[in-house]
């Protein structure tokens, strides 16, 4: 019976450790292909999320622009009956899906909300302080300097909602 050389053992064993190697980099890289493709969808998950909050923002301030250029029946029973159930007094314009609010904070400042809905159920709120201004027996609002606010600015949270 004839023997095996090692050098010719030697050879096969390095067809086997080339083709294992080979495929250990096949797995690593799919692997990593793997990883990648997650990494994409998330970052594109949130993408979308940041261009929807990002689009609502704007049309909150759209919202607040069309609401102070707005006539508000400032002492229409409205007003009044919103001030003492503490509701808001809203205005939507339909067309553009502007909505602004009003509801009276003291005898002459009110707080006026714009608002646009991000996703169902969530919405961007954006106020501006507003200070009655009488002049020749008219009443109007005008926008308080600085009065700009992406936050409720009372104390109690239930105020703004």
């Amino acid at each position: 019976m004839a023997e095996h050389s090692p050098h010719v053992c030697f050879q096969y064993q390095q067809g086997n450790v080339l083709l294992i190697s080979v495929l250990i980099l096949l797995t690593v890289s799919l692997m990593m292909l793997k990883a990648l493709h997650h990494h994409l969808d998330n970052a594109l998950i949130m993408m979308v999320d940041e261009r929807r909050y990002l689009k609502a923002f704007q049309q909150a301030e759209s919202s607040l622009a069309w609401g102070i250029a707005q006539s508000w029946p400032l002492h229409s029973s409205q007003i009044e009956d919103s001030n003492k159930t503490e509701e808001w007094y809203c205005q939507q314009q339909q067309e553009f899906h502007l909505t602004s609010c009003l509801k009276r904070q003291s005898s002459h400042f009110f707080l006026l909300k714009g608002m646009a809905d991000v996703a169902p159920g969530q919405s961007v709120g954006l106020y501006q302080w507003m200070k009655l201004h009488s002049s020749g027996g008219d009443d109007s609002l005008i926008p308080v300097e600085s009065g700009w606010l992406d936050f409720c600015p009372e104390v109690d949270v239930g105020f703004c909602s």
